[in-house]
Parts: structure tokens; sequence; C-alpha cells
């Protein structure tokens, strides 16, 4: 029978708790093999983690800027017979106007952006695969109480097909069965295509063509939660897009010294040798002081430009951290809601169940009505659907809590691997 209780495939034990401060990630292997697979294979992983590499190497670019420069320069002289002349210089930097250190607190600033865009860019796709792989579990055995359904609907038509061969019941309440079990096998049919859709998202996902979801997961409600006042702290500090906007700003304040010391004189010391020519020209040693202006007050025009820019990505701060806090909020209200709509659901379905039994045994002694019959019947699916997506919505809401927080990390240590 469709009514007994069995596994609710749709979250593992430890998913289903309510969010606690310091969790681990979900004891569920299935489940973290295909994110940690989705964060591996997938092309936009794969970019961000390509945009690190980029800023590491400009990083490493910059800092360069502290030592000396070499150069060489040749000459020919075509009135002296093509007479070749050359000179190496090296020349030291000793005072820029801030210029070095800004680039280089700059392309640092770029680094801090790639990483907290892609912790982002898995924090994303974490969620996308939960979310998937949650849905072709709760399609699944939203599925199999459909099929069930559809068995105990069929036995109904047989039923009242007797009792009407008998001329005990009226054909209408035969094709009145008969509309319901085509009904059920209507949503049984949609509900199994909807399975099969979101196991291809969770492929498309993972990169992997033959995956197959094969865990049954149980549901078991814990007792225990976070503090919800933990759990947004802990989320606001991880927030990967508010990491990012943050680096974004100092990239902007980076970019308004780099203009402030476009307007400064640049000082450096410069030995220069001479090869070749006619005259042998000494070796110079010396001080060299450069400075270059634009046309009109163009640099100025720059600077308070960069100003702007800079006020703007500090905004982008405060408008990221109100988003995440209206995310996480959600999220808790979300799992409270989901976790007491299971528990009011399991004893609606209960309930259906027995009101069905009891409406079954009335109409055999003639108490109840047909219609009575079916409607108890298709109250104790839709008890059973509702309890299965309310599960389902705790699961989604806790995970996607864990993820937020940063209590699971996923792809940490292959990212540790790659960049260590």
């Amino acid at each position: 029978m469709f009514f007994a209780r069995s596994l609710i495939v749709v979250v593992a034990t430890s998913l289903c708790a309510a969010p606690c401060f310091g969790a681990a990630p979900p004891d569920n292997a299935e489940i973290v093999g295909l994110v940690e697979q989705a964060l591996a294979t997938h092309p936009s992983a794969g970019a961000a983690r390509a945009q690190v590499a980029a800023a590491r190497s400009e990083l490493s670019a910059s800092r360069w800027s502290l030592f000396p420069g070499v150069s060489v320069e040749s000459f020919a002289d075509s009135r002296k017979d093509g007479n070749l002349s050359t000179a190496v210089s090296v020349e030291q930097p000793l005072w820029t106007g801030g210029r070095i250190s800004a680039s280089i607190r700059q392309s640092n600033s770029r680094l801090e952006a790639a990483l907290a865009s892609l912790d982002e860019v898995c924090l994303d796709l974490a969620q996308r695969t939960v979310q998937a792989y949650v849905d072709v579990q709760r399609l699944r055995r939203r599925a199999r109480i459909l099929e069930d359904s559809l068995d105990e609907h069929r036995k109904l038509v047989d039923s009242m097909r007797r009792r009407v061969e008998q001329e005990i019941s009226p054909a209408s309440d035969l094709e009145l069965a008969r509309s319901r079990t085509r009904q059920t096998e209507i949503d049984a049919l949609q509900t199994e295509a909807e399975a099969d859709v979101a196991l291809l998202r969770l492929k498309s996902l993972t990169g992997n063509d033959n995956l197959q979801v094969a865990a049954l997961l149980d549901y078991r409600e814990q007792v225990q939660g976070a503090s919800p006042a933990d759990v947004l702290r802990a989320a606001l500090d991880f927030d990967p897009r508010t990491r990012r906007v943050t680096a974004e700003a100092a990239i902007a304040g980076a970019e308004v010294s780099l203009r402030k010391s476009e307007l400064m004189p640049q000082v450096g010391v410069r030995y220069q040798h001479y090869l070749g020519g006619d005259d042998a020209l000494d070796d110079q040693l010396g001080l060299v002081f450069r400075i270059q202006t634009d046309g009109g007050l163009s640099r100025v025009s720059a600077i308070n430009a960069a100003k702007q820019r800079e006020q703007a990505a500090s905004l982008a701060i405060n408008t990221a951290t109100r988003e995440q806090r209206e995310t996480v909020l959600s999220a808790l209200t979300d799992n409270a809601a989901a976790r007491r709509r299971a528990l009011a659901g399991r004893d609606a379905a209960q309930a259906a169940k027995s009101v069905t039994d009891s409406f079954l045994r009335q109409f055999a002694a003639g108490r109840r009505t047909w219609p009575e019959v079916l409607n108890s019947v298709r109250e104790t699916v839709t008890a059973e659907l509702t309890q299965i997506d309310a599960e389902a919505g705790a699961v989604t809401s806790y995970v996607r809590l864990l993820l937020l927080s940063g209590q699971w990390q996923p792809g940490q240590e292959q990212a540790s691997e790659e960049n260590p």
C-alpha cells in the first residue's frame, strides 16, 4: 500500500537537522561527491580558477616593479657608414610618488576579488547541484506514491465494476473511479518526466552523462538548532559577494592613488654603459628625475573619476551586505516553516489514511457515498505529497544555510592543492 511508511528518499539524516553553527559538511557521501564533481568539472569553476591564477601572476609582476629595470638601446648612424653604438642602462626607482605601492595594493586586491569570485561561483554551483539532487529524490518519491495510488485506484475501479455488474451501484460511480484513475496516471507520468529532467540537470552540472542517483536517504527531525544570529553572523562574514565588492572597492582606492602618483615626479638612480661607436663614452651613474604631463587638466579629471568609482564600489558593499542578510533570513524562515510543515504533513497523512480506511468500511455498510471515498483517497495522497515537498524544502534550506554560512565549503581541498 502506498500509505505505508517507508524510507523518505529526500534527505540524509544530517541534512535535515536544524541549522547547527559549526556543523560539519553533510555525511551523505553521494551528495558531497556530486557537489565536488560539479566544482571540479564545470566550465564556470574552471574559468574562475584561471582568473585566480592570472591575478597571482599579475601580483607577482607588480612586485617585480621594486627591482631595477634593464634596457638596451642601439643606434646606427648612416653618416658614419652605419657605425653602431649601444647603450645598456640599469635604473632603480627610488621614489615614484606611491605608484609602485599602489600598483601592488591594486594587484593584491584583484587577487582577493578573484578568490572571492571563485567562492561565489562554487557557492552557486553547489546550491544548484544540491537543488537538482533534492529535486530528483523528491520527484522520484512523489512518482512512487502516485504509482501506489494508481494501483489503489485500479483496485477500486475493479471493485466498482463488480458492483455495477451486480447492479448494486450506478454506472456513474464507475466512470468517476475511472476518471480519478486516469488523472492519477497523468500525474504519475508527469512527475516521472519531471524527475528525468531534474536528473538531466544534475548530469549537466556534474558533467557525467552516466550519472545515477542510487542512495535512499532517511529523514529524521532534529531538535537542537543554532541561534539564527550565529548563522547570520557567519554568513555575513563568509559572503563571497561582499568580499568581492570589498576587494573591488580596494581596487578603486588603489586606482585613486595611481592617478595621484601620475602628478608626482619620479626619482631613480641609473647606471649606463656604452658599447661600440667611434668615440669612447664613459659610463654614467647618476640620479634620474622624470615628470610627465598630459594635455590640460586631464590627470586631475582622471583623479576625480577614480574617486567617484571608489565611492560607487563602497556603496556596493552595503548593497551586498543587505542582500545577503535578506537571503539568510529568508533561508532561516523557510527552513523553520518547512520543518513544521513536514511534521504537520506526517500527522495529516496518518489521519487521512485512517479516514480513508474508515470511509471504505462505511461505504460497504452504506453509510458513505462513493465520491466521499474517492475524495478521501485523494486527500491521503495529497497529504503524503505535501509532506514530501515540505521535507525537501527543509533539506534544501538547511544545506543552503550550511553553504551560505561557510560551514560547508566544497572544493576547498582541491583549491589548496592547486594554490599551495
